[in-house]
């Protein structure tokens, strides 16, 4: 979890400056053109008056000039209200998403910043952006703080401790103490489930999914927990998520995990987040490549996210909106019992489905939590998934966002929510051609949980899962098979600030229609 323990503040560059802070960092942009170089604005040129132009002297002595990604960190910068100081390169400012704010400063924090004990930090946060707001830097800026100081509950050593963080502004006074509450937790958000994610395979089961729910549950207000432990009631009603829990049933039982947010006051919107929560994932009988088989004890990203979301929703108790998290809890494991290529099994929502491939076990226990889903008769339907492969080498690290046909608006808009929200997205179009790929071509199935080509297995994947829902009801879906883990192996928490801003802008619409 973050090692911060106070809240962020917000102030002007010059206010934070009085305060003193251990370190200032300061945005810098590179200029466009062909000399390039680095854009001295305002705060700059404050610096370097008040450093009697040592400051500049430093930055073309290292050839500094703000390109994204680099930074420079300078022990003693001649400033006296900012002895030490660190620059982190944005690139060009008009070209900079927020993405790119929290990647900029998360780096140059990474590499510039060695104390484990920082009395006050001071971050100047970027403005005048054409590509991004003032909330949505200052945003971004607060999670990288929050990131930073984040180690997993394995870590040996705690991450550096921050006793207060102040973020500058162009305009402080445009923020209310709303917005900021809000900020600070969106900015820690992602930490539980970067938590559950990061927690060894050994040791992780079903039930840590259920603890954290029921933590939820005990400590926020609003929020009514609802664990099925009984596998008979599993396999009667939510068959081909039994099917995949078939190779666990001793080791570690599935549990179907159903958490609910209803506020207090009048709901105008009722919001499902369904999470693949595959515990961890062999592949089954159609073993993983060994190469692959590492970090599939991420592939319960999508559960590990939504209850991140419930956790600050009703921290926030966000007004006018139901919200319940649905989790289909079981790893895919390998026994005498687990599923085999061939069967055909039936589905929540009464279909029947051909196993051609047991590694294609997670959109097995998504379509039947979304048929579950359905019973609620929700206004919108979000599933959360490390899914496919085929995401990953279509988005890269980004999440791959789709809808059915229809529904692009929707997804046009969540897109933009989650861009603000320092979560990059990619959007894919669902086709009829998708639909017909997952055609069974047995007698006895309608569908497919795998085709037998090789292009469009993201597409494919989400047409699966949505025909869960019924016809016409509004459900996006993200894969975020590609940015779930960093390159050194740890959660990143990607998608959880992006539906928190969405369901947050959704209630600022009280009775607009999603």
């Amino acid at each position: 979890m973050p090692s911060t323990d106070t809240r962020i503040e917000l102030d002007t560059f010059e206010g934070m400056l009085v305060r003193k802070p251990d370190f200032v960092c300061v945005p810098v942009f590179y200029q466009k053109g062909t000399d390039g170089g680095m854009e001295w604005d305002e705060n700059l040129k404050l610096l370097d008056e008040r450093s009697a132009g040592e400051l500049r002297s430093i930055c073309e002595e290292q050839n500094f000039k703000g390109a994204f990604g680099k930074s420079l960190y300078i022990p003693r910068s001649g400033v006296e209200d900012a002895r030490r100081l660190l620059l982190y390169g944005c690139g060009h400012r008009e070209t900079i998403r927020p993405y790119r704010v929290y990647r900029a400063l998360s780096a140059a924090l990474k590499t510039g910043i060695k104390s484990k004990t920082i009395r006050t930090l001071g971050v100047q946060s970027p403005t005048g952006m054409p590509g991004c707001s003032d909330f949505s830097a200052v945003l971004n800026a607060t999670a990288a703080v929050y990131d930073f100081t984040y180690r997993s509950l394995e870590a040996r050593e705690p991450g550096p401790r921050i006793a207060s963080t102040l973020i500058a502004t162009g305009q402080p006074e445009a923020f209310s103490l709303e917005d900021i509450r809000r900020i600070n937790s969106m900015a820690g958000a992602p930490g539980l489930a970067r938590d559950l994610v990061n927690t060894p395979a050994n040791i992780k089961r079903t039930d840590h999914l259920v603890a954290a729910a029921r933590r939820i549950a005990q400590e926020q207000t609003g929020v009514q927990l609802s664990v099925v432990e009984d596998t008979g009631w599993i396999e009667q009603n939510m068959p081909c998520f039994f099917q995949v829990a078939r190779g666990s049933l001793q080791a570690d039982p599935p549990k179907w995990i159903h958490l609910k947010y209803a506020p207090s006051g009048e709901v105008r919107r009722r919001i499902i987040l369904v999470g693949k929560s595959v515990i961890f994932d062999t592949g089954g009988y159609q073993v993983k490549p060994d190469q692959f088989m590492n970090t599939m004890k991420a592939d319960m990203t999508g559960g590990a996210t939504v209850l991140a979301v419930m956790q600050s929703l009703a921290e926030l108790r966000i007004p006018h909106l139901e919200v319940h998290a649905m989790l289909a809890a079981t790893p895919n494991m390998i026994d005498s019992n687990a599923m085999t290529p061939d069967a055909i099994v039936n589905t929540t929502c009464g279909k029947k489905v051909e196993i051609r491939h047991t590694d294609a076990e997670g959109r097995l226990t998504l379509i039947d939590a979304v048929a579950m889903a359905m019973k609620e008769n929700p206004d919108l339907t979000f599933t959360v998934a490390t899914l496919t492969g085929a995401a990953t080498r279509a988005v890269g690290d980004r999440i791959a966002l789709m809808s059915p046909p229809g529904f692009e608006t929707l997804r046009n808009e969540f897109g933009t929510a989650a861009e603000e929200a320092g979560d990059p997205v990619q959007t894919l179009d669902v086709l009829e051609d998708d639909y017909e790929a997952i055609k069974s071509k047995l007698d006895a199935a309608d569908i497919c949980n795998s085709t037998r080509g090789r292009s469009r297995g993201a597409q494919s994947a989400a047409a699966f899962v949505f025909n869960g829902a019924q016809d016409g009801n509004p459900i996006l879906h993200l894969d975020i098979a590609g940015g779930d883990m960093s390159d050194d192996e740890k959660a990143t928490g990607i998608a959880v600030r992006a539906i928190l801003l969405y369901l947050l802008n959704i209630a600022a619409k009280h009775d607009a229609p999603v």
